[in-house]
C-alpha cells in the first residue's frame, strides 16, 4: 500500500499547567488543521508469517531510528499485538517532513500506519478503539486519524469535530536551521512561575459560530485571533526562530505563527497565488520553505502497490 501522511499545523495552542508534579502530560486545547504538503510518503507490504511477527522500517532520514523508538514502527507493533496473528510488515518511509519542527511528522506516520493496517485487516479495529490505540501512541496522533479539522483536548485524546467550517487555508511554512525538542520547549513554560495560560481556542471557535451565518471573512478573522503558548519561551530561547516569524511576516503574511512547539513559522496566505509569493520571497533565506494548503480527501487515499 502507498499513502501520504500529511503535517499538521495547530492554529490556536492554548497549554494548560500538569494537574501534578508527576504528570506526564500536559492538557491541551488546539485547534487543528492537516496540510496536504509537506507530506511523508509510506509504502507498506503485509503478508502472513508461519511463525512470528516481524516488523522492518526503512526510513529515507538515516538520523531516525528504525526500531520502536520510531513511531510508525510502534504504531504497527501495536496494531499487530492486538491483533494477535503473526504477520510480516515491512514499511519504507520517505521524509519529506522536517524534524523537530512542530509539524507532527512522527505522529502524522504513525497514524498513516494505522491507517493502513487497519484498511488490510477490513477495519477489524473500530474507529474508537483505533483512536484510542493513537492516542496511546503519542498526543497528536489521534488528530491526524481524524483526517479533517478538529478541536483537541486533554493530553490529545479527546478529538471534537468542529461545529462550524473552516474554508481551505493557504500559507507557506518556514524552518529554520534549528530544530526544538519537545521536552525542552514544555521545560521552558514549566519554568514561568504562575504562568497563565491563553483560552486562544474557545475565543476563536466562539467568534467563528458567532460569525458562521454572515459575510465574515474566516481567514481575516483568522489573521487576528491564531495564538500560541510557545510563542513568547521558544522566541526568547532561540533568536533564529523569532527572525523567521519576524521574516515572515515582513514578506507580507497577514499573520506568522509558531507551529505546535516550533521551530517552523507558519504565514497565513490570503489565496494560492499569495501563498506561492510568499514561497519565492523567502525560498533564499531558509532550508526548508513550502508551500501548504489544506489537506483534502485526496491527501488520505490509500493505493495498493
Amino acid at each position: 500500500m502507498f499513502l501520504r501522511a500529511p503535517c499538521k499545523v495547530n492554529l490556536t495552542l492554548d497549554v494548560f499547567n500538569k494537574k501534578e508534579h508527576t504528570d506526564v502530560y500536559h492538557n491541551l486545547d488546539s485547534l487543528v488543521v492537516l496540510f496536504g504538503q509537506p507530506a511523508d510518503e509510506l509504502r507498506i507490504y503485509i503478508e502472513p508469517s508461519n511463525n512470528k511477527t516481524s516488523i522492518t522500517l526503512l526510513c529515507s532520514d538515516s538520523r531516525l531510528a528504525n526500531d520502536n523508538r520510531n513511531l510508525a514502527y510502534r504504531a504497527a507493533d501495536v496494531y499487530l499485538k492486538h491483533i494477535g496473528e503473526p504477520f510480516h510488515v515491512k514499511i519504507e518511509l520517505d521524509k519529506h517532513i522536517p524534524a523537530e519542527a512542530g509539524l507532527g511528522g512522527g505522529s502524522s506516520d504513525a497514524a498513516a500506519v494505522l491507517r493502513a493496517l487497519n484498511i488490510y485487516f477490513n477495519h477489524r479495529i473500530d474507529q474508537t478503539a483505533l483512536m484510542a490505540m493513537a492516542a496511546r501512541l503519542g498526543s497528536d496522533v489521534s488528530s491526524f486519524l481524524a483526517e479533517k479539522p478538529v478541536r483537541m483536548r486533554g493530553y490529545g485524546e479527546i478529538i471534537e469535530s468542529l461545529d462550524c467550517e473552516l474554508p481551505s487555508l493557504y500559507g507557506v511554512v518556514v524552518r529554520p536551521d534549528t530544530g526544538v525538542s519537545t521536552a525542552h520547549a514544555y521545560a521552558l513554560l514549566d519554568a514561568i512561575p504562575n504562568r497563565q495560560p491563553s483560552n486562544g481556542t474557545e475565543q476563536l471557535l466562539s467568534c467563528i459560530r458567532a460569525d458562521k451565518d454572515s459575510s465574515i471573512d474566516i481567514v481575516a478573522l483568522l489573521a487576528k485571533k491564531l495564538s500560541n503558548d510557545f510563542e513568547s519561551v521558544i522566541f526568547a530561547a532561540y533568536p533564529t526562530i523569532a527572525k523567521a516569524y519576524d521574516m515572515v511576516l515582513s514578506a507580507g503574511a497577514l499573520r506568522a505563527l509558531l507551529c505546535g512547539s516550533g521551530s517552523a513559522v507558519f504565514g497565513l496566505a490570503r489565496n494560492s497565488e499569495h501563498a506561492e509569493q510568499l514561497v519565492n520571497q523567502l525560498a533564499p533565506h531558509f532550508p526548508f520553505v513550502s508551500n501548504v494548503s489544506t489537506a483534502t480527501l485526496e491527501t488520505f487515499t490509500i493505493n495498493h502497490i
